[in-house]
């Protein structure tokens, strides 16, 4: 039964009693996002730094780690297997790259 709230209205529940706030829940999957992502941008960086000078190293770590930010979110939202994203990463990094150099050579 709902319980009536002082002035007799009935209050209506949303959520479990103790069920977190759906803020908080996308916060968290937003966090774990970001977390994979950097964690792939920072092994990108070491792995390419051995090749390349650090600021193409740099470059490469970044773009990287935003697609991945972005698989990692299509995988834990919309609930689209690793297997899956794989291709999509190994042709959005090299994009990402690829415009971040034309916005840097634009910009200066």
């Amino acid at each position: 039964m709902v319980p009536p709230c002082p002035r007799g209205h009935l209050i209506e529940r949303a959520m479990p009693p103790n069920a977190a706030h759906p803020l908080f829940q996308e916060l968290a999957v937003f966090v774990l996002a970001v977390i994979v992502g950097s964690l792939c941008g920072l092994a990108t960086n070491e792995l390419a730094g051995r090749w390349v000078s650090s600021a193409v190293a740099g470059n490469a770590a970044l773009a990287v780690a935003t697609t991945c930010t972005g698989a990692a979110h299509a995988h834990f939202v919309h609930k689209q297997p690793w297997l899956s994203l794989l291709p999509k990463v190994g042709l959005g990094a090299p994009i990402a790259y690829g415009v971040m150099r034309v916005v840097h050579a634009v910009l200066g």
